[in-house]
């Protein structure tokens, strides 16, 4: 161990090389030499040495104060810590402009307030002295007397001598040229104009106009609502721009023109709105059509609201009744106020605040007819040009009737099956729970419009829950997306049904000797049974916008195709689930192949939605 050192019988040089050797047999880091060495000197010695590490390093008030003002909090601090920070540096800024008073710090906080608002130039102009300057009378009288030197000075540099505007230099070439110098006279003489043609309309002759704004030609306003102009043909070729809509019950595919100033119902469509009490109001228009030709004519306008892609647009919509096997077309009325932006060349469309989703044009009908393929598509059930072309007339036109008849049993929604409820049982397993995975904005549209229609529809509802499963949106071929929900961890803990469903190959087997089949597609059907009430809190899934859980049975649970396609194997005819095997056995009646009869297609009764 080394002595302190004594000032008065010691040499500070032979006591500092002492020090380092010991400090080096002791292996002690360099680092804490000079914490070493403070403690071995006299305190006298020490506070001075303290002071010119003070005077030398210690941050001026002007760099306190830059600190204070940008120092930001860390994102691994807490508060307590940044308070503290900020309440260090403010001590470092006014200790260092040895501020005592109140008065003093109000003074101080005023100036610096100033400062901030001192344009740049000034600021420039006093940036030695800038920090010396916290008092405000000082501060403003420089500020001032600055500003009066500049007024000065800009007044000196704009303003012209007297006299010197009418002072006239000769330029090289007047003293090169003398005689070609410019003469002016005392009164010039007025120059010619310039003859032009007569501005004329080109239909009609009215001087002053174009034909395009000739009122003769066009007497019509743009914003005249009993006026449309069509600038379309009728052709035998398929339409580009398709898009599907809805208004209220109706589900249409219809042509987006923008041709067409107006929005024009076909001929199903204006019936059927027109079945569902839809009040149309008489009038009449005058069409110009593309080659400029007018023509009057009757037409029928109602206020409707057109769907699309969970947008809800209202609209004046036109018929005319005259017209027949015309298709719907929306204007562009209807484009303007939906904000939609068609893109012809990639056969997609968007929303104008939402270019980077887009939507594809649909494809059109497959039929041979120009007038089923051009009007509404409505929620009915009826047989299509392709379906049933083995059937005579007779037996389409009772087809069609049946379907029609029961078309309820496919719409939409409805209540769930009472015959079988889904359960999942997992034992004494703890809840299971994810965070929820990161989306796009794009995806966080599309996921918010399925939980609005699934709310609407009663499949999920918001709640608290142990459980929670993240969401996945999947691409479907089409291009929509389909929302599933990651139960992975809750199928880990689910105990597995033991009960055997149908093998394929039996189905098949028991199929061969069937006469008809039909082909079903049951869109959703997994929501037709519920799920048991104690058990839908394990259905919670989470997801930005809060979390929610299945009252119907979702897809990707563990048990849920036992659930769906159980029957009871000592009643085969009776539907326990949504769907049984016994649909796909032989019919008790034989029938024979030559026969050209359906009547066996109605032996099993008629279907029942549950």
């Amino acid at each position: 161990m080394i002595p302190k050192f004594d000032q008065v019988n010691n040499d500070i040089s032979l006591y500092l090389i002492l020090f380092e050797r010991q400090a080096q047999v002791a292996d002690v880091p360099k680092e804490f030499w000079a914490s070493h060495l403070l403690s071995l000197l006299p305190y006298e010695i020490a506070q001075l040495v303290k002071s010119l590490l003070l005077k030398r390093y210690k941050l001026t008030a002007e760099k306190f104060r830059q600190l204070f003002s940008k120092h930001c909090k860390s994102l691994t601090a807490t508060w307590k810590e940044f308070a503290y920070e900020v309440r260090n540096y403010f001590h470092g800024w006014i200790s260092g402009l040895d501020i005592s008073t109140f008065d003093q710090l109000k003074e101080l906080i005023i100036a610096d307030q100033i400062k901030r608002r001192v344009p740049p130039e000034v600021r420039e102009h006093y940036i030695d002295e800038r920090s010396q300057l916290n008092n405000v009378e000082k501060l403003t009288s420089k500020l001032d007397d600055y500003d009066a030197v500049r007024t000065k000075r800009d007044f000196h540099t704009s303003t012209p001598r007297k006299g010197a505007e009418n002072r006239a230099y000769p330029t090289l070439k007047q003293k090169r040229y003398p005689e070609q110098s410019p003469k002016f006279s005392e009164n010039p003489k007025p120059e010619k104009k310039e003859n032009r043609s007569t501005l004329t309309c080109y239909g009609c002759g009215k001087p002053g106009y174009i034909k395009a704004k000739c009122p003769s030609c066009t007497p019509r306003e743009k914003s005249s609502s009993n006026s449309i102009t069509l600038y379309t043909c009728h052709a035998y070729v398929s339409p580009t721009a398709l898009l599907d809509i809805r208004i209220g019950d109706i589900h249409g595919r219809v042509c987006a023109d923008t041709g067409a100033t107006r929005s024009i119902a076909g001929e199903l469509m204006f019936n059927s709105l027109r079945e569902r009490g839809v009040d149309f109001q008489k009038m009449e228009v005058t069409m110009v059509l593309a080659d400029g030709s007018q023509t009057n004519m009757e037409a029928y306008t109602a206020p409707v609201s057109i769907d699309i892609e969970g947008r809800t647009v209202p609209i004046e919509m036109l018929a005319l009744p005259k017209a027949k096997g015309n298709r719907t077309l929306l204007g562009t009325d209807f484009l303007e106020k939906s904000g939609i932006v068609l893109d012809l060349k990639n056969k997609s469309w968007y929303f104008s605040d939402k270019p980077h989703h887009k939507i594809y044009f649909k494809e059109d009908l497959d039929v041979n007819s120009l007038q089923a393929a051009g009007s509404i598509i409505a929620n009915s059930c009826q047989l299509r040009e392709d379906e049933g072309t083995t059937l005579t007339p007779e037996q389409r036109k009772k087809m069609s009737y049946l379907l029609e008849k029961f078309d309820s049993i496919f719409k939409p929604g409805g209540d769930p099956t009472p015959y079988a409820e889904h359960h999942i049982n997992t034992g004494n397993s703890p809840p299971v729970a994810g965070p929820p995975y990161r989306m796009n904005p794009a995806k966080r549209e599309l996921l918010k419009k399925e939980l609005d229609s699934l709310l609407d529809d009663g499949i999920i509802e918001e709640c608290e829950s142990p459980y929670a499963s993240p969401v996945v949106l999947v691409p479907k071929p089409n291009g929509s997306m389909r929302l599933c929900v990651d139960f992975r961890k809750l199928n880990a803990t689910t105990i597995a049904d033991t009960y055997p469903l149908p093998r394929m190959d039996d189905l098949l087997t028991e199929a061969k000797s069937t006469a008809y089949m039909s082909t079903l597609d049951l869109k959703s059907g997994y929501h037709q049974n519920e799920v048991h009430e104690a058990d839908q809190d394990k259905t919670a899934f989470i997801c930005p916008f809060g979390t929610y859980k299945y009252l119907r049975m979702p897809f990707g649970l563990r048990n849920a195709p036992t659930t769906y396609d159980i029957a009871d194997p000592a009643k085969p005819d009776e539907v326990l689930g949504t769907y049984h095997s016994s649909a796909l056995r032989a019919y008790e009646l034989p029938v024979s192949r030559d026969s050209g009869t359906i009547a066996p297609l109605r032996r099993r009764g008629r279907p029942k939605k549950y």
